[in-house]
């Protein structure tokens, strides 16, 4: 008798358990899926990381691509080389006409880093039925053409382009016509470009309508920290001498021109 009266008390208390055994099971599951979506080895933790993963990085280098035209049919590029320069200053200016001024312009340095000229093998062929294969429209810097062989640097790659550095790019065609661009490399690595014709040594004539801070050097943000020993008296004498390259902050200026087929058009 007893047995069946406690029988239903038994049976709740074995489904009680049996529903915590259930409910814990359930719990420890779930934390155990939830830890398993942040696990420092899922994918989805290193999103932060990959956002962040070029902070630091060095700039990219400046690029320049020479577009060149040819006045003379049948003219093919010959050689062409590029001069760097590291300073610039404007001897004068002359009024061309009522809207463009032209400007002497003598440049310091000037060390030729890359030059590459037609294959000799096959420098007959500039002038005959192949001539076309050596007509480029435009040239790359550091990336010497098909049937073209590098001069300077005798290996390797050139230099890349410095920003705040000058460059004189000279091209250079069978027909004999030469043609000049100087161009200036700004600080963000965009490029100020002037057609160019060589005067007395380091100076060129500049046209057309130079920008006032084209001679100017160009300031470029200072990403070095600074020394955690040096006192403040030290820092406000070091920040007090300005820097070798160090000048005003360049003006606002007119839109840059880009290295156009005009821009190289070879001298007739």
């Amino acid at each position: 008798m007893r047995i069946f009266e406690h029988s239903p008390m038994r049976e709740r208390r074995w489904l009680w358990l049996v529903a915590m055994f259930l409910s814990l099971a359930l719990a420890t599951s779930g934390c155990s899926q939830i830890k398993a979506w942040w696990s420092p080895d899922d994918d989805s933790t290193d999103l932060d990381d990959a956002a962040n993963a070029n902070e630091g990085e060095p700039l990219p280098p400046p690029v320049a691509k020479v577009a060149i035209n040819y006045r003379h049919p049948g003219d093919a590029l010959a050689r062409a080389t590029v001069i760097k320069f590291f300073g610039a200053e404007v001897i004068k200016n002359d009024q061309r006409d009522a809207s463009h001024t032209e400007s002497v312009v003598r440049f310091d340095g000037g060390v030729p880093i890359w030059e590459f000229k037609a294959d000799e093998g096959t420098f007959g062929s500039l002038t005959g039925v192949g001539a076309t294969k050596y007509s480029l429209k435009s040239v790359d810097y550091s990336k010497v053409p098909t049937h073209f062989t590098q001069v300077l640097p005798e290996e390797g790659p050139p230099e890349p382009l410095d920003r705040g550095a000058y460059y004189v790019f000279q091209i250079e065609r069978v027909s004999g016509s030469t043609s000049y661009q100087a161009v200036k490399v700004l600080a963000d690595g965009s490029l100020q470009a002037y057609n160019a014709q060589p005067r007395a040594g380091s100076s060129y004539l500049l046209c057309c309508n130079v920008t006032s801070d084209f001679p100017e050097p160009v300031v470029l943000p200072d990403t070095t920290p600074q020394d955690a020993g040096t006192t403040p008296d030290e820092s406000n004498q070091e920040s007090s001498s300005p820097p070798e390259q160090s000048g005003p902050a360049p003006e606002e200026s007119a839109p840059v021109p880009s290295l156009d087929p005009n821009s190289l058009g070879g001298t007739p």
